[in-house]
């Protein structure tokens, strides 16, 4: 209880840092990266990948197996898998103009998702996609947490639950919504970046398994 005390206490620390207003205009974004984890045994095995926008390109992808920081502990993701997803950031040759997570941004009780989380300790524009709802209130198509606009749900296919984009840190619920409408590619749910780191992720897993080695990377 004392550690998830401490780490609740650095959760409010970085969500009272978010800003939720965009840094540059839309047309400037050249670049999208996004990360995945995946258990493998007591490890974590996470991906990272940088997209070109709005091609959606594929123009670097790494991977990094570690001991996992902590187990899983609902509220605590970014600490869980926080640090490899920093660890890959600066192991990229290409620098991103925005980083698009599975999971939240200041629609947290602490205002610290883990798109919050990145985005405040890479000082890099960061959302937050999720399937629901983790902390606040809809409202039509809009999410608020303590009466603040976080983001907005987003129906990117027919038939097929909605997204939850909530804003991180240093760009707006606005366009946080309009960079996940335009990255969808069909007849994917998911924007196109978490959809391939995804994807690698998993592909990683097998070779693990099977390999014992991860793939090469570029």
């Amino acid at each position: 209880m004392q550690a998830n005390d401490s780490l609740q206490d650095i959760q409010f620390a970085v969500g009272k840092q978010a800003i939720l207003q965009d840094q540059f205009p839309i047309e400037s974004v050249k670049r999208i990266a996004s990360f995945s984890c995946t258990p493998f045994e007591d490890k974590l095995l996470c991906a990272v990948v940088v997209m070109d926008y709005p091609s959606m390109n594929l123009v670097e992808h790494k991977y990094l197996l570690k001991k996992a920081p902590m187990p899983y502990v609902p509220g605590y993701l970014a600490f869980r898998e926080g640090p490899l997803m920093l660890e890959l950031y600066y192991q990229l040759e290409y620098d991103p103009d925005v980083l698009m997570v599975e999971g939240h941004g200041v629609s947290h009780p602490a205002r610290c998702g883990i798109a919050t989380y990145l985005g405040v300790e890479l000082a890099k524009p960061c959302l937050g996609v999720a399937d629901s709802v983790l902390y606040g209130e809809i409202r039509d198509t809009e999410i608020y947490a303590d009466d603040q606009l976080a983001g907005f749900i987003v129906q990117t296919k027919q038939f097929a639950r909605p997204l939850h984009v909530t804003a991180g840190h240093l760009i707006s619920p606005s366009m946080a919504a309009e960079l996940v409408k335009n990255s969808i590619r069909l007849p994917h749910k998911m924007p196109e970046p978490i959809h391939v780191a995804r994807r690698l992720a998993s592909k990683a897993k097998d070779n693990m398994t099977e390999e014992g080695t991860l793939p090469e990377t570029e």
